[in-house]
């Protein structure tokens, strides 16, 4: 941050000088002009982003600054310094947006918590325009990559790079780096993001954020930390210290986060992950795939599906190639697919489509192969919300058995991070952690209406062992079981 003083007498500019230590508010720069003339060239060559300006000077006074400042839209957090206790002054600096009027002498305490104050509304205010512009180049891909280097000289970014990962996990991520957090900026499904016309229905927002660090070292800690372990998806672009490869690195945390395509996890860019050709042997399968769909034989059509994205996964074939794949493969079976299936579900099947992982896309392509085969009714035909929501209902008839997410996906043809991902989207709940409620509840319920040993409870509402079930219960309820069978 740049502070420009601006007072014809010198011993004012020597008290700044005296007092503020190298650093000290987060002020990198100070700058001196001894009258309004002076100011304004010092403001249009360095843009300060705050100053304090002298309301009596030889020139151009304080006002007239201002009103020169405001005709040429320059923008700096202001604060007026007069030794004259006027209210015309304060009234006509209020008119131009002034920040504070202090009086001289200067008192040292009330400007150093004045200065804090500013410091931190000039880097809000930057950081909204550093976020704009990334908006803006998300969206419009027109920002100039200069554009950047101002903003990050004024945050003091000497070090930087991106992350991006879905939405709805970036609260938990958050915690753990807010520090080191610059900005944010949402943006929907970037593994579609080139392809044909699919992104236009993408429903799942991404989150992409700028990380400020000092050196290669300290971002390979962060991308290495074992928290994010604990993240399904998340990308990382490579570290950079121009602001001008801003774009770039932004670019680079979408493709690091797309190699999470095959198999979830935490990826550092890598601009030879993914194969882009094709093989003969996707072709045959494809073929095998429409043979089979042709004479109706449903268990074919999911072994040649399985076969066909375990030859993708093993080939690290490009995401967007395996959604061209699959988008003119179901042209191929029936040209008016997505007229029908806008018909029967809106635009459901077109958003739910657009997947981002791999497991989503194989068991969607599998759905809508089979709806079209079937000739289902439109109130039979099924997207991922449809799934999840029957799934929903089997635990709440089936809480006893294994509801683990592989077996919930083996059953129901949906892939085990999409049940997870759509089960808390639609319900507000975590899918485990339904689980455990239902089972709680239901064990609850055999307490006091039945009488049940402890073990024959524990078996019936899906827990193994007993005293499992009852550390478990004692969380939950904050009693032990048979505590909780005692009360009237």
């Amino acid at each position: 941050m740049k502070l420009l003083i601006v007072d014809d007498q010198n011993s004012v500019h020597m008290f700044f000088d005296k007092m503020l230590a190298p650093g000290a508010f987060g002020i990198s720069h100070v700058l001196h002009a001894y009258h309004g003339a002076q100011a304004l060239k010092i403001i249009e060559e360095e843009q300060p982003d705050i100053m304090m300006l002298d309301v009596k000077m030889p020139v151009m006074d304080g006002m007239e600054t201002l009103q020169h400042m405001k005709e040429k839209g320059f923008l700096v957090h202001t604060v007026i310094l007069s030794a004259y206790n006027e209210f015309e002054y304060a009234r006509q600096a209020l008119l131009y947006d002034v920040k504070d009027y202090l009086l001289k002498p200067i008192d040292w305490q009330e400007v150093s918590e004045l200065l804090t104050s500013l410091v931190q509304h000039a880097k809000e205010d930057t950081v909204r325009q550093l976020q704009n512009m990334l908006e803006e180049s998300i969206e419009k891909q027109e920002t100039p990559a200069d554009n950047f280097t101002l903003p990050f000289q004024k945050l003091g970014i000497a070090g930087f790079g991106f992350l991006c990962m879905r939405s709805e996990d970036w609260e938990w991520l958050s915690g753990h780096i807010k520090e080191s957090i610059v900005c944010t900026v949402s943006m929907k499904s970037p593994a579609g993001a080139s392809m044909t016309n699919f992104s236009q229905y993408a429903a799942d927002t991404f989150t992409l954020a700028l990380i400020s660090v000092e050196n290669q070292e300290s971002w390979k800690a962060l991308c290495h930390m074992p928290f994010l372990s604990e993240a399904t998806f998340i990308g990382f672009s490579l570290f950079h210290e121009s602001a001008a490869e801003t774009i770039s690195a932004m670019k680079q945390a979408i493709e690091a986060l797309k190699q999470g395509f095959y198999e979830p996890g935490v990826y550092i860019y890598d601009k030879d992950f993914f194969s882009l050709s094709a093989t003969p042997l996707e072709l045959e399968l494809a073929e095998q795939i429409r043979n089979a769909y042709m004479q109706r034989d449903v268990q074919e059509v999911k072994l040649s599906i399985e076969r066909l994205f375990n030859l993708f996964k093993r080939n690290k074939t490009d995401p967007e190639y395996v959604q061209e794949f699959c988008y003119s493969f179901l042209l191929q079976l029936n040209k008016d697919f997505i007229t029908t299936f806008r018909q029967l579900k809106g635009n459901a099947f077109l958003s739910e489509f657009n997947c981002y992982d791999a497991a989503s896309l194989k068991n969607m392509l599998l759905r809508i192969i089979i709806n079209m085969q079937c000739d289902f009714k439109p109130s039979e035909t099924s997207t991922d919300t449809d799934v999840v929501c029957r799934i929903k209902k089997y635990i709440e008839l089936h809480y006893e058995q294994d509801l683990s997410l592989d077996t919930m996906s083996k059953h129901f043809f949906i892939g085990k991070y999409q049940i997870s991902r759509v089960f808390k989207k639609t319900y507000g709940i975590n899918y485990s952690d339904y689980i455990l409620k239902i089972r709680m509840e239901n064990a609850a319920l055999l307490l006091k209406t039945t009488s049940y040993k402890l073990y024959e409870v524990a078996r019936r509402t899906g827990f193994e062992e007993t005293s499992y079930f009852s550390n478990v219960f004692k969380k939950y309820y904050g009693i032990t079981p048979n505590e909780y069978r005692k009360e009237e």
